[in-house]
């Protein structure tokens, strides 16, 4: 079992600096959602690794963003109680990461959540959730979403012939356009009549805003680079479009109004009335 002080690497280290902004919103008065977990990852994880994020130009990037993952979790929190809502007892976690909606939400009896994500990030998450009890039926599987995954979720217990509830999160700038491509056919060939797909799509100008680029020429082998150098996803199709060719019918949700809704400000690295800033898409669609 990874020892949780043991360096998490590229995406995995991601995967930590989200728990620290979801640590931290939770200590907020007029927090959006309350993940006493988080706080647990973080420690685990070490002094290395927080500082990494907490510390430079880590903490610029984390403070910038934390508004954002804020909003992004709400709204991803609000779909998959829509989704059980409108019948789905099933729901996937793609590349789940630190995430601890089993723990948190409150989801209808009978409902049975799917993790799926690497073995070293399952490793640390599972050692630190020793003794925690989940508000449903939870299925950790460890897989590489570019290999043969449907058959491990199979393997598992998933029921393609049963509505689904989908979350592709922080996954798709990670990979190709032919991956995500892949991803998506893979997803819609599980995904029986009334089942509900949410989707975040980022574009690359995330790393490439003014403020990104000076952090980066500014420490060359820092965090900015290191998301640079991750970024896959070159894709220029509206994400909306790229899902309606795959069978899913989108509505978006603009930043903007998920701000103005949770009485937050838009966050200045996606705020579309500035020049130079990032643009994101958050997208729940059914079939």
């Amino acid at each position: 079992m990874t020892d949780g002080h043991e360096r998490l690497a590229g995406v995995s280290s991601t995967a930590l600096f989200v728990g620290i902004t979801r640590a931290a919103e939770s200590r907020r008065q007029d927090r959006l959602f309350e993940d006493p977990l988080a706080t647990r990852f973080v420690d685990a994880a070490g002094a290395e690794q927080q500082t990494a994020w907490t510390q430079g130009e880590g903490r610029l990037f984390t403070d910038a963003m934390g508004d954002y993952f804020a909003l992004r979790t709400r709204y991803f929190d609000d779909y998959f109680m829509q989704a059980c809502a409108a019948g789905c007892r099933q729901a996937v976690l793609l590349a789940a990461g630190l995430d601890t909606r089993a723990f948190r939400l409150h989801w209808p009896a009978g409902t049975r959540l799917f993790e799926l994500d690497q073995p070293d990030v399952l490793d640390f998450k599972e050692h630190v959730l020793q003794g925690e009890v989940p508000r449903c039926e939870r299925e950790v599987i460890a897989a590489d979403l570019r290999e043969d995954w449907p058959a491990l979720l199979m393997k598992h217990g998933f029921r393609a012939d049963e509505p689904t509830a989908w979350l592709v999160e922080g996954i798709l700038v990670y990979l190709t356009a032919r991956d995500a491509d892949h991803l998506l056919d893979r997803i819609g060939a599980l995904s029986a009549p009334g089942s509900h797909l949410a989707v975040e799509h980022v574009t690359r100008s995330m790393v490439n805003t003014d403020q990104a680029q000076e952090a980066a020429a500014a420490s060359p082998g820092g965090i900015m680079n290191m998301l640079s150098g991750l970024w896959k996803n070159e894709m220029a199709q509206p994400p909306a479009e790229w899902l309606a060719d795959h069978g899913w019918s989108a509505e978006e949700e603009l930043l903007t109004d998920l701000a103005k809704r949770h009485e937050r400000p838009v966050p200045p690295a996606f705020d579309p009335a500035l020049p130079g800033t990032g643009r994101v898409r958050l997208l729940a669609a059914d079939r």
